[in-house]
Formats: structure tokens, C-alpha cells, sequence
């Protein structure tokens, strides 16, 4: 899934994270607090370059001010071809994972 075509929606304090398509039609992200990617505009326009570095950036974020696993948010980023993009290729691929 391109960054652009998804957004990222989660629980602080919690392992509850999912990525989605944008723009939510289903309304799928309501059951969470937080919600990043796609839906805001700048994100949509940066380049494939600057999408990586924002994707690893709010990674951290989730993980040090917002409190969710680094398990849990690999393994929803990990849908997002811009952030497996900027892996190295000894990072090991969640569980279940096929690409």
C-alpha cells in the first residue's frame, strides 16, 4: 500500500494501531484516538524520499510519546511500501508477513 493511499490510526497507550486506506469510506478508523498518513495534506505531497523519513519519524513517535510496541507498530507499518523501502534487508519481516 502506498503512503499516500493510507492512513495510520491508533490507541495511546495501547497496541491498537492499523493502517487503512484513505479516504476512509467505511469509517474503519473511528474506533481510534489518533490518526496520521494520508490524511493530512502535506503528507500527500511529499516526495518518495521525504514520505520515508516521515514514516520512521512518526513510528517513533507512536512508540516513545504515545507508548505502542515497537512490535505492533512494525507490524502495521510494515503494509506501507515507503517504510519497508527504508529497511535495511536484515530487518526481520513480522510474523505471518508474505511480502
Amino acid at each position: 500500500m502506498k503512503a499516500k493511499e493510507c492512513m495510520i490510526a491508533w490507541n495511546r497507550n495501547s497496541n491498537e494501531i492499523e493502517v487503512g486506506p484513505w479516504p476512509d469510506q467505511t469509517k474503519w478508523s473511528r474506533r481510534y484516538q489518533s490518526s496520521g498518513g494520508a490524511a493530512f495534506l502535506h503528507v500527500q505531497e511529499m516526495s518518495h524520499t521525504e514520505l520515508i523519513g516521515y514514516l520512521f519519524i512518526e513510528a517513533i513517535h507512536l512508540i516513545i510519546r504515545d507508548n505502542v510496541s515497537p512490535s505492533a507498530v512494525h507490524t502495521a507499518f510494515y503494509q506501507i511500501d515507503e517504510y519497508r523501502d527504508g529497511l535495511a534487508a536484515d530487518v526481520p519481516k513480522p510474523f505471518g508477513t508474505k511480502k
